[in-house]
Order: C-alpha cells, then structure tokens, then sequence
C-alpha cells in the first residue's frame, strides 16, 4: 500500500490553494477577533493525526527550495481562488547518477492549485459551508478533496489522491470527524484500510487519544497511542506512538517570546533500532519569518521568507556535513500568497 506524502499534501488545510505544501503553526491572535469568532471550545484536543503539527511545522515539514520556484496565486472572486507554481531543480550535470533507482534527479514541474469556498463570503469572518479542493502538477500527481462541516459537532472529508501517473497507485479516503468540548473521534474508510481514532482531555493539561487501524489488504489491525502534557501556558509535552510504522516519537514545543518558537523532536524506530533527533526554532517578525534547523545527523538547514504586500520571497539553504552536501534555492511568488 503506497504511503501519502504528507510534505506535500495538506488537503485538510481550508486555505489549500493559498499556502505553501508545509504545515503551518497555529499561532492566531484570536484576541484580535470579534468575540463571536474566538475559540469557543479551548479544551477540545486536536486531531490524532494532527497532534504534532505545530512542531512538525519546523521539525519536518518546512519546504525547502532546492532550486528556483516562481508562484503566481490570486482570487477570481470572494469563492475561488488559483495558483499557479513553476518548480525548476539544479542542474545535476557533472554529478554521479544516483544508484537508488527510487530515487530519481527531480525535474522541472508545473503545478496548478484551485480552491472554492461554498456560500456566501462577504467579510474575511464568514465560514464556508464546504470547501473543494484540488491539485494536479506535471509529474503526474492528482489530488482532490471536499469538506464539508455539517454542525458543530460533525466535519466530513472525502480525499482522493493519484500518488503518480500510475493509476495502481491511487486512494480514497472518507473522513468523518465528531467533536464535543473536551474530545474528538475520527472515523476514517480508505484503500485497504479502516480506522476509528479519539482523543480527550483530562483536566486543565493532558490529553490523552489512542486509534485501532486495519489494514484490509494484509488482514492486520494495529494499535497506535498519543499523549500530550501541558507544562504550561507556553510549553507542551508530546508522545506518540505509531503502530503502522512500529515508531515511537516524542517531541517537545516552547514559545520563548512573542512569534518566537523552540521545538524539538525524537524519532526511535523499532524496526531498525535507530533514532534521530530534530532541534528547530522559529521567529516570524512583522514583514518575515526565519526557520532553522539541525538535526542528529549534522544536517542543517535554514529558510527566511520575506513578505510584502503582493509578493513573497524565500531563501532556502541546506548543509549535510556527512555527506559534503550544500544546496541553496530560492523562489518568489506573486499575489494573494
């Protein structure tokens, strides 16, 4: 059963067609919101696929341009929204082919992005009543999803996703999720797999959630389990472990000063007894925003985004010391990005 990329496929994201294929941090100044549009639930935990996403915003899903990429992105009105992405890699001339036949020089790509917002937008406060969402780009990928939240307690997804021009390799995903004030179950029905998910809040500071998958195709069921721990107003504890993948990993989240973030984040694989650890720090400014970090295996890696009214700039660099590699890149997009 091929594996999604999750790098590069954020479908549950509703501003899809507008941010870049990483995760974003949740740090929205809801003080500056009309009372009506604040977080009414703050004890509602997160997503169990979802647990990690504000330290894997900086540990792991950061992109990185290794190259040049131009975007161009806008809204055709308040409903729909297109960008579009030109992807150029480095020229690979004069370097030794690569002896991992899976694992191929990138290629020039094209990428077309569309979203369109269900219901009447008529102030940035108005909620969508469903969302579509889509992404095809010139390798061969094909990615397409609607969303729709029915109530307050019941949000459904439908994911359909070509992983490449082999149609052998394509999944369908239906998601249905139910939340209350202090939990949230998922319910989710996939190519050769089923799955049921929760996650609830104990107290003032943890969350506890734990999912049963089974794998259809192989007749496996496999059990997974997250906890989190509220240190403090500004400091999180994170623990989870993966059963499909035998991977237990622990990560650690800490807002030193305004839009100024530390996180860390420990990989340990069972299945072949290694271990990787990922330190990274964030610092978003008014116009910018830097992302730097290393890893256990001396692999650095740095991003600084700069951001003006109808345009954004980004330059990447990435050093692997073991290997003796440097790679830089750099990309500017223009429009509503």
């Amino acid at each position: 059963m091929a594996a999604i990329n999750k790098e590069q496929v954020d479908m549950d994201n509703p501003a899809f067609a507008q941010q870049d294929p990483h995760l974003k941090i949740n740090d929205e100044e809801e003080m500056s919101l009309p009372p009506q549009f604040r977080n009414r639930y703050p004890r509602r935990p997160p997503l169990f696929d979802g647990l990690l996403n504000n330290v894997r915003a900086v540990t792991k899903k950061v992109e990185h341009i290794k190259g040049f990429k131009f975007e161009v992105a806008g809204g055709l009105s308040n409903n729909f929204h297109l960008a579009h992405s030109w992807m150029i890699p480095p020229s690979n001339k004069g370097k030794a082919p690569n002896p991992n036949p899976m694992k191929q020089p990138p290629v020039p790509s094209y990428t077309l992005a569309a979203q369109y917002l269900g219901g009447e937008l008529r102030t940035p406060f108005d909620q969508p009543s469903y969302i579509m969402t889509g992404r095809w780009d010139s390798t061969g990928k094909l990615e397409a999803a609607i969303i729709k939240k029915l109530n307050e307690m019941f949000n459904f997804r439908f994911s359909a996703f070509y992983l490449d021009s082999s149609p052998n390799n394509a999944q369908v995903h239906f998601d249905c999720d139910i939340s209350g004030d202090d939990y949230v179950h998922s319910i989710k029905l996939g190519t050769g797999l089923y799955s049921f998910n929760m996650m609830q809040t104990i107290g003032k500071r943890v969350v506890l959630g734990y999912e049963m998958m089974t794998l259809t195709e192989r007749n496996m069921s496999l059990m997974s389990y997250a906890f989190k721990f509220g240190i403090s107003q500004k400091q999180n504890f994170y623990a989870q472990y993966v059963g499909a993948a035998d991977q237990l990993i622990l990560a650690y989240n800490h807002r030193l000063l305004d839009k100024a973030y530390f996180m860390s984040e420990l990989e340990y694989s069972n299945q072949s007894g290694e271990s990787r650890t990922i330190l990274g720090y964030r610092q978003k400014f008014a116009t910018s925003e830097v992302i730097i970090t290393v890893n256990s295996k001396m692999k650095f890696s740095s991003a600084l985004t700069l951001q003006g009214f109808a345009y954004q700039l980004k330059l990447c660099a990435i050093a692997d010391y073991n290997k003796d590699s440097y790679k830089f890149g750099y990309g500017i997009a223009m429009g509503q990005v």
